[in-house]
């Protein structure tokens, strides 16, 4: 029976570098796959991009990625699938090919996927916010960016057609393993059972590490094992079954606790967890420990049709923010942590300060929790006191910082600065994220191929 191995060279664009080749090098892959996005990664990159027209359109660090293991993979058929392509995949297929060049591969074929990017038309689709219900077109003027979450139907085709890489743009993120198990299997995207089945096992690999042990890890509670050094994902899959497991000699632990949790990771609803191609009813998945780092996935029927729509994210213009931070030690630091927010807010009032939102926190103290958190038990030997604003103007976020580095001389004993006093702004845009429900029909993809040379 034929299985397809994948591995995941990456959860997100920030994720280690060292993963990817260690599979290339011993995973006996058929296919390496790359997430490298999140909610606010394209928002992000198009306000990058306002500031420095220059800055590439795709994942910044995709050079890095695929040089050490682009000749290997070659060699080795291991094929290559990621949506670093972002903004412009196109752009990012094209510099790979120059990449090709540079480490003299010859016949590397790179397709593109692009679609769903609607920053210049979503505002006249004649569409409301989810969140809201408000008419997007009331948001014209603050729109920064809009991209819609593709399947993974583009993905396959451009495999079909011989790549040995595809990049993409937006897809949602268990789609660069669904489209090739689709290619591998010959799966029909109208099959709502077996694209429920291959995002089950995608959405299992997404984050990488975290099926593996990562972000898992509790200690007392749920030890797992070299951390420090834990291995990437490798699924293997057949027609009739899916496992998880990893590399040996690596770190961390595969466990059915470990893809429980991964399972309901960023799930509203686990009965009806919809994806571009289809509606996954999680609810029908179960897992058996096969073996040391080894589990199957047993996935029941679990599909039911996509949807008419495709969930997009729209990034808006939310003004500046800017955050800093006080230090305190030493008896009575959090009385004089209480004094100088006191003494700031004054401040504020006097210097014509009146943010749109701030918050005054106590790192380890109060700042994740804040309402809720327990009384402190006893009094804290050291207090940092955090500040941050959000204004609808950059001169007016800039005067955070005038009101706090006076404080090393104006304020309480013993006070200290977290952020390095050099000069230059910490001032930063704020994209605030929005979504709606595109019709499918109003948001195609493209497929373009490169190849070297």
């Amino acid at each position: 029976m034929k299985t397809v191995r994948l591995g995941c060279g990456a959860a997100w664009a920030r994720d280690r570098f060292d993963h990817a080749p260690d599979l290339v090098a011993r995973g006996q892959l058929d296919y390496l796959c790359f997430d490298s996005m999140s909610e606010v990664t394209m928002s992000a990159a198009q306000v990058a991009r306002m500031d420095n027209a220059s800055m590439a359109p795709y994942d910044p660090y995709l050079v890095d990625r695929m040089r050490p293991i682009l000749r290997d993979c070659k060699r080795q058929g291991i094929r290559i699938v990621t949506n670093a392509g972002w903004l412009d995949p196109a752009a990012a297929a094209r510099r790979l090919a120059q990449l090709a060049g540079e480490l003299g591969i010859d016949g590397l074929k790179i397709a593109a996927v692009s679609g769903g990017v609607l920053h210049r038309a979503i505002a006249d689709m004649g569409l409301d916010f989810n969140e809201t219900g408000t008419p997007i077109a009331e948001a014209r003027d603050r729109i920064l960016s809009a991209e819609t979450y593709l399947g993974a139907e583009g993905i396959a085709q451009a495999l079909a057609q011989g790549a040995d890489v595809v990049i993409t743009t937006r897809v949602a993120d268990g789609c660069v393993y669904l489209g090739p198990l689709a290619h591998e299997f010959g799966w029909s995207f109208d099959d709502c059972h077996a694209m429920a089945r291959g995002m089950i096992i995608g959405h299992l690999m997404e984050c990488g590490t975290q099926v593996t042990g990562g972000y898992f890890a509790d200690p007392g509670y749920k030890d797992v094992p070299d951390l420090a050094n834990v291995g990437a994902p490798i699924a293997e899959v057949t027609q009739a079954t899916a496992y998880i497991t990893k590399l040996p000699g690596t770190g961390g632990l595969v466990s059915e606790a470990t893809c429980k949790e991964q399972l309901i990771y960023e799930v509203q609803d686990p009965a009806a967890y919809l994806c571009p191609d289809c509606i996954a009813d999680l609810t029908r998945v179960s897992f058996r420990q096969a073996g040391p780092d080894r589990v199957e996935v047993l996935i029941d029927q679990a599909g039911r049709p996509r949807t008419d729509t495709l969930k997009a994210l729209v990034g808006l213009d939310e003004g500046y923010m800017t955050e800093e931070m006080v230090l305190f030690a030493g008896p009575g630091a959090l009385a004089r942590a209480e004094l100088t927010q006191d003494i700031l807010r004054q401040r504020f009032r006097k210097i014509g300060l009146a943010p749109r939102d701030m918050r005054m926190d106590y790192v380890g103290l109060d700042a994740v929790h804040r309402e809720s958190t327990p009384p402190a038990r006893g009094e804290p030997y050291e207090v940092v006191l955090r500040i941050a604003i959000r204004t609808d103007t950059r001169a007016q976020a800039e005067k955070l910082r005038q009101e706090i580095d006076p404080l090393a001389v104006n304020g309480t004993y013993g006070t200290g600065k977290w952020a390095t006093t050099s000069p230059g702004s910490r001032v930063r845009p704020v994209v605030g994220l929005n979504s709606a429900l595109v019709p499918r029909h109003r948001v195609p993809f493209q497929l373009s191929v490169h190849t070297h040379p």
